[in-house]
Order: structure tokens, then C-alpha cells, then sequence
């Protein structure tokens, strides 16, 4: 049987527990816009239109307030991880 932790509080997140929380709802909404494109449905079209606009608010919340990058680029560019 598997054991399971505790629940975090808020104030227990790390920043990577952030940034893969942003990246989850970007893709969501990604994929519920695909969703809605193959269905030709509009109402499914615009809720993964703003789940994508949520994430990127989030996005600019988190890094221009907290400081969480969720892409480094930098990072990214010096490593050549691109």
C-alpha cells in the first residue's frame, strides 16, 4: 500500500511546484482549443483561449512579484537547451 503525504499549505510550494502549475494550465488550454477546433465548437475554442490567458497572467504575476522564472532563457541559451 502506498503511503501518502500530507497536503502542502500554500506558503510550502517551491518554485518548481509553480512553474510546472503554470505550465500545466498553458497546456491545458492548448489542448482544449485543439479539442474545439476538432469539434468545431467555439464555447470549447474560448475556454482554452483563456485558460492560456490565465496562464501567462499568472506567468507575469509570478515572475514580476515574486521573481519565479517560468522560462529562463538565459538558462537556456548558455546551455544551449533549445
Amino acid at each position: 500500500m502506498v503511503r501518502r503525504s500530507e497536503p502542502k499549505s500554500f506558503g510550502e510550494y517551491t518554485k518548481k511546484d509553480w512553474q510546472k502549475f503554470i505550465w500545466y494550465v498553458a497546456f491545458f488550454g492548448i489542448f482544449m482549443s485543439g479539442l474545439g477546433l476538432y469539434a468545431k465548437s467555439w464555447d470549447t475554442i474560448w475556454l482554452g483561449i483563456i485558460f492560456v490567458i490565465i496562464s501567462v497572467a499568472a506567468g507575469f504575476v509570478l515572475h514580476f512579484f515574486f521573481g519565479i522564472k517560468i522560462i529562463d532563457l538565459r538558462r537556456d541559451f548558455k546551455n544551449k537547451k533549445f
